[in-house]
């Protein structure tokens, strides 16, 4: 875990008498503890300052992180698509108000401290005082004592609640200018053919079922770890008032480990190695292939009024390697995405797929989940190219992965764990990594606009008329437009509910004539 994240927990449960650098720098906390009551405007105006002081100095170091989404008018809390999905709920009553003001005050605070640590150093000199200690900690040390008593005041006051439960969501991905210069209601058309042709073309692969040689495959399985099952932990786990799971550390570790996939490849180049992110002196994102890496983070979907959670496994790849001058697809990086959405009992309902561009989206349903027909005729909605795997006690689920392209072109299950054990690490740390370089200067693997500079694709002057911005560029959680008719991101919370419905149960005795 990032050391910025750590200390983000760590200094909400420092009290005001232990913070040196806020008794210096908040108004109204000079001579004392910060009052009990917010009606002063004095330190709420301070703070208020604070964050657009630094909002100014982060974009000055064009270091502002993408993933969440700033809400106007509160600049300590951000807000996701999945958070935004609750605004409805939040109205029931006071205690789920508190829990989706919770929810967006920890994206607020993570926000802040990736961009806090992503300013150099020598940036901070003039904006805070030294005080002897690292100007980058007495950042984040005002801006959570900012945020907490913002915060306080926000939940307290009744036209703050109101605004905030009135405030718009998160924008999506796709740009209605560019689908109306492009005329998309025409030229949607031959795009969906092209996707027809995709869909063909992987559904082919999938039935083939062609395996290189056994002895040209790399396979690589995840860190060894015990095999119990965590589903009854799971299901057993308290919930908040909106009905979201509260995982600690330890069981999101536990479920993370168990669902990590086993990956086969058959190299042709180095290309085809995925490995570990890291950041040359210039910002330039480079794969480290000597250990390999997977970058994973939990999420969650809505369906049937239930909240699901989801584990999501990240692999990167240095490039997908053009095939020659008028290969559009062709460019720096690859990131393949996996997703393991688990039911109320935590067992694995629906697996699901798409490259890090947000491009060849997959589904693949258990038994439990049978999907609902698209509302018109050409838009991409949900294509299986096959069922997901039954997977026997012990068992893990193995990905195929296409050499060169990187296309996931089987899936399967084994419990044969024998290959080239891979390393994970936090997804946020992506957020936030060190340059190769003497200075102890960090930066995000992505932009501002969400997108992984260098990335981008030939293909993006082709396909903007279907409102994709850079497509074929890898991009940041969050801003994966998964659709190029229609549209649809891969963290839209209401994903598995509008395209697939639960199935009931089966008997026992019917069940085991189906299996049959």
């Amino acid at each position: 875990m990032n050391t910025w994240f750590l200390i983000t927990g760590l200094a909400r449960r420092w009290h005001c008498t232990s913070l040196v650098v806020v008794v210096l720098t908040l108004q109204g906390c000079a001579t004392g503890p910060q009052p009990e009551s917010p009606e002063s405007a004095g330190p709420v105006e301070s703070c208020q300052r604070w964050y657009a002081d630094l909002d100014r100095l982060v974009h000055r170091s064009g270091v502002s992180d993408a993933q969440d989404s700033r809400i106007e008018g509160f600049p300590q809390l951000r807000q996701s698509r999945w958070t935004a999905s609750f605004r409805s709920d939040a109205q029931i009553n006071d205690a789920a108000f508190d829990a989706w003001f919770g929810q967006m005050r920890e994206l607020g605070d993570q926000g802040s401290a990736v961009e806090i640590a992503n300013v150099p150093e020598a940036e901070w000199v003039g904006v805070l005082p030294s005080a002897g200690g690292k100007l980058r900690k007495q950042a984040l040390i005002k801006t959570q004592a900012c945020a907490d008593l913002l915060s306080k005041m926000d939940r307290s006051r009744e036209p703050r609640r109101v605004a905030l439960l009135a405030g718009p969501g998160v924008p999506d991905s796709y740009s209605t200018l560019a689908r109306f210069l492009g005329v998309y209601a025409v030229t949607r058309v031959p795009f969906s053919a092209g996707v027809n042709r995709w869909q063909e073309e992987t559904q082919r692969a999938f039935s083939a079922r062609i395996t290189p040689e056994a002895g040209l495959v790399q396979r690589h399985v995840p860190k060894p770890s015990a095999m119990e099952e965590v589903a009854e932990t799971l299901a057993g786990a308290q919930r908040d008032a909106l009905g979201v799971p509260q995982l600690s550390a330890e069981l999101s570790e536990r479920l993370l480990n168990r669902h990590a996939p086993v990956m086969e490849i058959a190299p042709q180049g180095p290309f085809d190695q995925f490995g570990e992110m890291t950041l040359n002196p210039d910002g330039r994102p480079a794969v480290e292939t000597a250990v390999p890496v997977v970058y994973r983070r939990i999420a969650y979907a809505r369906q049937g009024g239930a909240t699901l959670v989801q584990l999501v496994y990240l692999y990167w790849f240095s490039e997908r390697p053009k095939t020659g001058p008028l290969d559009l697809l062709g460019g720096a990086l690859d990131g393949v995405m996996w997703r393991v959405t688990l039911d109320e009992k935590g067992q694995p309902l629906l697996y699901d797929s798409a490259h890090a561009c947000g491009c060849y989206h997959l589904f693949f349903p258990t038994p439990a989940l049978q999907p609902k027909p698209a509302p018109e005729t050409g838009m991409e909605w949900a294509f299986i190219p096959a069922p997901a795997p039954r997977l026997k006690p012990g068992e893990r689920v193995v990905l195929g992965i296409a050499p060169r392209t990187h296309y996931l072109s089987a899936v399967s299950s084994t419990a044969d764990f024998k290959g080239s054990p891979y390393q994970s690490r936090d997804a946020s740390q992506l957020r936030s990594l060190p340059l190769v370089s003497p200075t102890d200067d960090r930066r995000s693997l992505y932009g501002p606009d969400g997108i992984v500079s260098g990335s981008q694709r030939g293909e993006r002057y082709l396909f903007w008329p279907m409102g994709v911005r850079d497509a074929g560029a890898q991009r940041q959680w969050g801003h994966h437009a998964t659709a190029f008719v229609g549209r649809r991101h891969f963290d839209d919370p209401d994903l598995i509910e509008r395209r697939f419905e639960r199935v009931r149960a089966l008997p026992a005795e019917a069940r085991d004539l189906t299996d049959d």
